[in-house]
This record gives structure tokens, sequence and C-alpha cells, in this order.
């Protein structure tokens, strides 16, 4: 069972393990998913616990979100906007980044900086933007920066997924804006 960050009448905000499906656990635990996170990441979800507090919540605007990645390599930048073209093939489950727009090719944006560094690998917190599928995942791999772990995006280190959703904010149901970090 996931660690309840918050609960009240409306929502519930839990820690997500990596591997854990967010629909199939929202399911299990009688809510509505207000976003999601790929299965291999973990960290913070946002669950409504009615239509109508989900239907509030799509109404009020997106969840914003942060993440914190340790990628391979050192970063030249120690900041930084992302901007890519991505393409996702659902067939493969894998998204890449295309250099023209064409059918099903989404924009894709998020912001950077480093705040580690260990030689081998760099600590970033990421906030984004866009939220497409695998977008932190492809953005930093086709930069020759893999997420740690990330064996499906080229990683040379197997192990757990080093991509965890540390931030949201967003406005509650109730019109209350609300931050959650862990």
């Amino acid at each position: 069972m996931p660690q309840v960050i918050y609960s009240d009448t409306d929502i519930l905000i839990i820690d997500k393990s990596a591997g854990e499906d967010s629909e199939r656990l929202a399911e299990s635990l009688g809510a509505f998913p207000c976003h999601r996170l790929d299965k291999a990441t973990s960290g913070l979800l946002l669950l409504a616990k009615s239509k109508r507090a989900a239907a509030l919540l799509s109404a009020h605007g997106s969840v914003k979100k942060t993440y914190i990645a340790t990628v391979e390599g050192t970063l030249e930048q120690k900041s930084g906007v992302l901007e890519d073209l991505l393409w996702y093939d659902a067939r493969r489950n894998k998204s890449f980044v295309v250099d023209r727009e064409r059918a099903g090719v989404k924009r894709a944006l998020l912001e950077y900086r480093v705040i580690a560094e260990t030689g081998e690998n760099t600590t970033v917190e990421c906030r984004m933007i866009t939220g497409r599928t695998h977008q932190i995942r492809v953005q930093f791999a086709s930069r020759r920066h893999p997420v740690c772990g990330d064996k499906r995006y080229g990683a040379g280190t197997g192990g757990e997924l080093k991509l965890r959703c540390s931030k949201l904010e967003f406005t509650h149901p109730n019109g209350e804006k609300l931050s959650f970090e862990i």
C-alpha cells in the first residue's frame, strides 16, 4: 500500500513506488487519477476521490509537476530549457525526438537546473512545461545523458529508474492553491 501524504474529502496524495501503474493504483484506492506517472517513476501522485472533484481539478487547470532525476554524465549547462518535437510509438511504448512536425508529433518543453554532480552523474530538478510520454527520459537521453537505470532509453547502468516526482502544485476543488513536496 502506498504512503498517504495528504487526504481530505476531495483529494488524496500518495507517494507512488516505482513499478506501480498510476491508473491501476487509483482504481484500487477507489479514486480517479488527475495526472499519471510512468510505471517506472516514483513520487507524488494526485488522486480525486470523486468524479466531481476530478472535474473541478481539471477545470482549475493542470497539475504542475517537478521531478528530480539523476542522469549519466555531466551537463555542460547548469540550467536551461529543453525543447523538442516528440513522437510516441504506442506499439513499442517508446518516445522519439524527431526533427519535423507531422501527424502525432507534439512539442515538448521542460526547464531544468543542476542540483548536484558526482563526477559520473548529475542530479537535476526538472519542471514540466508540457507533459509528454517519457518526456524527461527521452529528452535527456537524446542529449546523451540518459536517466540512470533507464535501459529503455540507453542508460549504461541498470537498477531502479532514478526519476521521482518531487513536487505538485495545483488548485484544490475548493479553489485553494496547494503545493506538496517530498
